[in-house]
């Protein structure tokens, strides 16, 4: 039954988020989602864009901006723990990468050694998506764990 496909589909979409971390500011401007000028100053911060889908606009749209990839690391943690918080469902999440597999390997290593009860895996970021982010960025995802519930 097509409808009731539908309406288990709205209902796995309620349960997912995600947070991108933008680590090389250029494929931003090269998108025209950043101006030369903005990124030239952002890279010598060390400024890391927070990204997050919108649900209205179905666009990424950023969040934050953070300094140093360490603290968007700890920014996204802490974020996903609120989360685990707010919700009475088991949780599995995916770590994304665009082109970084070692690094994305140690975050995935660090994440399931502070949260223990959610199964994660690893994967990367498909063209449409990695080309807007850019080489070298990453992403936590997550949804409702249906094999659990």
């Amino acid at each position: 039954d097509p409808e009731a496909i539908l309406a288990r589909l709205d209902n796995l979409r309620t349960t997912m988020g995600e947070y991108f971390i933008v680590n090389d500011l250029q494929n931003l401007v090269r998108g025209g989602r950043l101006s030369n000028a903005s990124a030239f100053i952002g890279g010598m911060l060390k400024i890391k864009p927070l990204l997050t889908f919108d649900d209205q606009s179905h666009k990424i749209v950023a969040i934050e901006k953070i300094r140093s990839i360490k603290k968007a690391y700890s920014r996204v943690e802490t974020l996903f723990q609120e989360e685990l918080d707010r919700v009475d469902y088991p949780v599995r999440a995916v770590v994304i990468h665009a082109n970084d597999p070692d690094e994305a390997n140690r975050w995935l290593a660090d994440l399931q050694q502070k949260f223990p009860t959610v199964p994660f895996e690893l994967s990367y970021f498909g063209p449409v998506v990695g080309t807007h982010l850019g080489e070298k960025a990453i992403a936590l995802a997550w949804m409702k764990d249906f094999t659990k519930a």
